[in-house]
């Protein structure tokens, strides 16, 4: 069970301010992992350090490259960070990456962070001062705005102690993430560890993860199991959501998995190419965006070439914000709210970023569809759960189940059957067949429901009715909801039911006044006409010169009407089969039992006709078949 606090926090600044120096300083660990990095004296990729605060809440700490050249690794660790230690050293002040590294941090919603101004001991006290304000004028109208501004040697120690504690206030207020939900874990990197296997690391954004559960690998779907666990370096048995977590997966190799991929919960999450948000131009973009602007899409620790499209104008200006849709060439794993950042796609700079409102849009935004889509997306803007289950509802009837929610509205499975069992009860939503749809959909459906019969009724009026697959598929609604709406019209009285077909309440089918009254009345002609050799269906349609679909309502209308046996292919007429009880009355008054030759010779027909004849006879107990031969039944 959790019984500590776990926050991440994540560095920001321009190249060379010290960051990663900091880093050791405070945790004694070296965050710059590759040759290359400690040869040039700058981090290239992720590092990552973990401390224990003062008050015991423990910390993982991202170090991210401050090299423009190397934004895109810093985008990938800056997601998932509680609060940001932001480095300016002291001898520089504010530069090209600390404007861009503050962005990022705005864009992806960091609501909390202390500025560190290192190598304190490179100046002196009145340059200090000038630094705090120059510092302080440059975060005005931005989250670090009245953020504690620490100065620090970390080559001498001096002010370690109050960043630390400065860190440990701010700790206190920061909100831990949920357990709660399903698990995210983004990969930010995949490795072999000889006598293991394949490991991946990230920051656990929700949930928990246990040693010998079975996850996704998304966007590929893969389902894998857990082998082992280690958080901030040790072995542990369950990790949770806000630790750097170290994954041990099972029959992977580190090519098939790797940074950008998601650690999932199975079921939950589906993969996207488009994605519906809000988006903000940054007030320092030196550009007016249009639709159709190319741009690099930063989600999680995935990077994916894009194009933004414009919902709500023709074009967005620096420091505005608007309604957009970003088409991707690759898939990113999207939830509700989820931040992201775009960079410009040459040169390749921070212009803006947002948060996403549908993670999963069914189709491509065109201007015709503008008005539609501004009220759909105004819906998700407001963040009202119940609001936004009904949208989507209404939207797309009986296409959702209350786990879609878990994606489209960031919820845990509990909240999303607690939200939609709460519309259920209140009677705006029915749940049919694990799918939601509209009350008023329902209404719809049950009227629909009658007037699909009655139109059936006034086509075929010698039909008894309907059957429940035809209604389907004019409907085109699945079979759960549809019988829903038919057992709701039972029980209201509205209609009746009889061996699986339908028919308005009182319906009684007749030929007279119809167009089937004069086929009616040549079938029994042809019918009695033909005596014991009567005609097949087919035969009806040839002579009548008229459809099987309609000879064969026609059958059925004499048949349960009319006093018609229909015996194997073949409709005989009730004189017909009251000519042949007689002629079997006559024959036991003489003799005993009866042979198929004999009952062939009575009836002047082959035993293609005799044959079922008999056994219809048979069935209803008229004659009791012994051997080869009949003797007399209840007759």
């Amino acid at each position: 069970m959790q019984s500590k606090k776990f926050l991440v926090v994540g560095t920001a600044g321009h190249i060379d301010h010290g960051k990663t120096t900091l880093i050791k300083a405070l945790t004694g660990i070296d965050t710059d992992r590759w040759e290359e990095e400690k040869r040039r004296g700058m981090t290239i990729d992720l590092g990552f350090a973990h401390l224990e605060l003062p008050s015991g809440v423990l910390v993982g700490i991202v170090d991210v490259p401050g090299h423009e050249k190397f934004i895109k690794n810093m985008l990938a660790g800056a997601h998932g960070i509680d609060f940001v230690l932001f480095v300016i050293a002291a001898d520089e002040g504010v530069m090209p990456q600390t404007q861009e590294h503050l962005t990022v941090c705005e864009v992806l919603g960091t609501k909390k962070g202390i500025v560190v101004l290192t190598k304190k001991d490179l100046v002196d006290d009145d340059w200090l001062e000038l630094v705090k304000e120059d510092v302080k004028e440059f975060l005005e109208g931005t989250f670090l705005e009245g953020a504690p501004i620490i100065p620090v040697s970390s080559k001498t120690g001096e002010g370690l102690k109050e960043l630390l504690e400065e860190m440990d206030k701010l700790a206190a207020e920061v909100e831990p993430k949920s357990s709660k939900g399903i698990l995210r874990l983004p990969v930010d990197r995949s490795f072999m560890v000889k006598g293991f296997g394949t490991v991946v690391t990230g920051t656990l954004l929700s949930g928990k993860v246990k040693t010998g559960d079975t996850v996704e690998i998304l966007p590929e779907g893969r389902r894998v199991k857990v082998r082992g666990l280690q958080v901030h370096g040790k072995g542990v048995d369950e990790a949770f959501a806000g630790q750097r977590t170290a994954l041990n997966l099972s029959d992977v190799s580190k090519e098939e998995v790797g940074r950008g991929d998601l650690i999932a919960t199975s079921g939950y999450l589906k993969p996207s190419t488009m994605v519906d948000v809000e988006l903000t131009l940054s007030k320092d973009a030196d550009l007016i965006l249009q639709s159709g602007h190319k741009v690099h899409f930063h989600h999680l620790t995935k990077e994916v070439e894009g194009e933004v499209y414009l919902v709500d104008r023709d074009e967005l200006l620096p420091g505005e914000t608007a309604l957009a849709q970003v088409r991707l060439k690759g898939e990113v794993v999207p939830v509700y709210g989820d931040r992201f950042v775009i960079r410009n796609y040459s040169p390749a700079r921070v212009i803006g970023g947002g948060k996403v409102l549908n993670p999963l849009p069914e189709r491509r935004f065109r201007r015709r569809f503008r008005e539609e889509y501004l009220s759909f997306l105004s819906t998700l803007r407001e963040k009202d759960k119940k609001d936004i289950v009904l949208s989507y509802v209404k939207k797309f009837p009986g296409a959702l189940s209350p786990e879609k929610f878990v994606q489209l509205l960031n919820l845990t499975p509990e909240e999303a059957s607690q939200v939609v069992k709460e519309l259920v009860e209140e009677g705006e939503l029915l749940l049919s067949g694990g799918e939601l749809y509209p009350s008023e959909f329902f209404t719809d459906l049950k009227e629909k429901l009658l007037k699909a019969i009655e139109t059936y009724h006034k086509e075929y009026p010698i039909a008894e009715g309907i059957n429940k697959e035809s209604l389907k598929s004019k409907l085109s609604v699945p079979s759960p909801i549809l019988s829903e709406a038919i057992r709701e019209l039972l029980s209201e009285g509205k209609i009746e039911e009889s061996g699986g077909i339908l028919r308005i309440k009182g319906f009684v089918p007749c030929e007279k006044g119809t167009y089937f009254e004069i086929p009616v009345r040549k079938a029994q002609e042809l019918i009695e006409k033909k005596g014991f050799s009567p005609p097949e269906t087919k035969e009806i349609a040839e002579e009548l010169g008229i459809s099987e679909e309609e000879a064969n309502l026609i059958v059925s209308y004499l048949v349960n009407r009319k006093g018609y046996r229909k015996i194997a292919d073949f409709i005989y007429s009730p004189s017909a089969i009251e000519k042949v009880k007689e002629i079997l009355r006559e024959h036991f008054k003489k003799k005993g039992t009866l042979s198929v030759g004999e009952f062939k010779d009575y009836l002047g027909v082959s035993r293609k006709f005799a044959i079922p004849l008999l056994e219809f006879f048979d069935s209803v107990g008229v004659t009791v078949r012994q051997g080869n031969e009949r003797v007399k039944g209840e007759l």
